[in-house]
């Protein structure tokens, strides 16, 4: 007759091992992610600045005078405009990264809730 003993390449792994091997799997993914929303913080915030110091530039260009754009020179006139069409991408780019953060952090939110393990406090 056929004997039903699993044969010594058959078996599996116990349950506690499984348990570890997807934990593991997790913690890959949930650094990948926290990796990813760190440096892209990190964007945001050097971004902001980067934003902030062309806007004080653009303000000493356009002048307090209230008719001084009639007046201006035209180079004055040109740096406006190319400080302006930065500050419009800057201000695009971090929409983009607002809503990539958010993305990552419903992403990382998912992975601990999968872990069972708290989410870090944020300030």
């Amino acid at each position: 007759m056929f004997s039903f003993r699993a044969k010594s390449g058959a078996r599996f792994r116990s349950a506690g091992r499984d348990r570890e091997t997807d934990e593991q799997r997790l913690a890959t993914i949930e650094s990948a992610v926290r990796e990813a929303l760190v440096a892209a913080e990190r964007e945001k915030s050097a971004l902001g600045q980067r934003l902030e110091q062309a806007r004080t530039r653009a303000t000493i260009l356009a002048g307090t005078d209230t008719y001084e754009h009639d007046t201006r020179l035209p180079e004055k006139t040109a740096g406006l405009a190319e400080s302006e069409a930065e500050m419009t991408r800057a201000e695009n780019r971090l929409l983009d990264l607002e809503r990539h953060i958010s993305k990552l952090k419903q992403i990382e939110g998912a992975i601990l809730d999968e872990s069972g393990v708290p989410e870090p406090t944020r300030s």
